[in-house]
């Protein structure tokens, strides 16, 4: 699938009109990951037909020694983050921002019992607004990041690209670490990189409260199994109206 390119932000911005959505499977089991592929895919599907520029940023894929490859795309995600763009992105973000359920038979225990299946989906920008307490000087913030670049390659055979366009952003001040690869532009990777840096940061980070800022991003937040805001069903993963 291809994702489509967004325009240029100044580096640390939070555009309006820009949105993050982490697509978790929690703590459930492959099936939950297997749900988080489709949630994405659908995701993905939704955002080019309402003309929304989506970038895939982050996966971390359901089976540990699929993680650190890039010959064979995992059909299951542990978690999948993504920048969604336009000026419907936040009303977008917003439609998707809870639990979803999947109602169908587990493609890895055929004879498993358990029908039903829930993954998250968390809008990070919007938690990131609803938590800030305190405000970033982004020249500072420069002056607090080392840069590392370094070459990047994509999954499921993918054409690995032979320059150093990925990035990796260290904040000396706490040891957060992050690594971008979503553009064939390293510039671009540099601003992503800070903008999702500063979004972390705008929740109030202390030195001892790192470690658990750092995990929460990637997490694996807890899915309940509550009122899901989406139902899908079956093989084909349809919408339950």
């Amino acid at each position: 699938m291809n994702y489509q390119n967004s325009s240029e932000n100044p580096i640390g911005s939070i555009n309006k009109s820009v949105a993050w959505l982490q697509i978790t499977a929690g703590q459930g089991p492959k099936e939950c990951g297997w749900v988080v592929a489709q949630v994405f895919r659908t995701i993905c599907q939704e955002a080019k037909f309402q003309s929304l520029k989506l970038q895939l940023i982050e996966t971390l894929a359901y089976d540990k020694v699929l993680r650190k490859q890039d010959m064979i795309e995992p059909d299951a995600y542990l978690s999948v983050l993504v920048r969604i763009e336009g000026q419907s992105a936040k009303a977008f973000s917003k439609s998707w921002a809870g639990d979803i359920k999947w109602h169908g038979e587990s493609h890895y225990r055929p004879k498993h019992k358990r029908l039903n299946w829930f993954v998250g989906v968390v809008d990070i920008s919007a938690e990131a607004l609803k938590q800030n307490s305190c405000s970033i000087n982004e020249q500072q913030l420069k002056q607090e990041v080392s840069f590392e670049a370094m070459r990047s390659g994509g999954a499921g055979g993918q054409h690995v690209n032979k320059t150093s366009s990925a990035v990796r952003i260290t904040h000396k001040p706490t040891g957060i670490k992050i690594r971008v690869e979503a553009e064939r532009s390293q510039h671009r990777n540099k601003q992503l990189a800070m903008e999702r840096l500063k979004m972390i940061l705008e929740q109030g980070i202390s030195e001892g409260q790192k470690d658990q800022v750092r995990n929460r991003w990637l997490n694996h937040y807890q899915v309940s199994r509550g009122n899901p805001l989406r139902t899908f069903i079956g093989s084909d993963f349809k919408e339950k109206n």
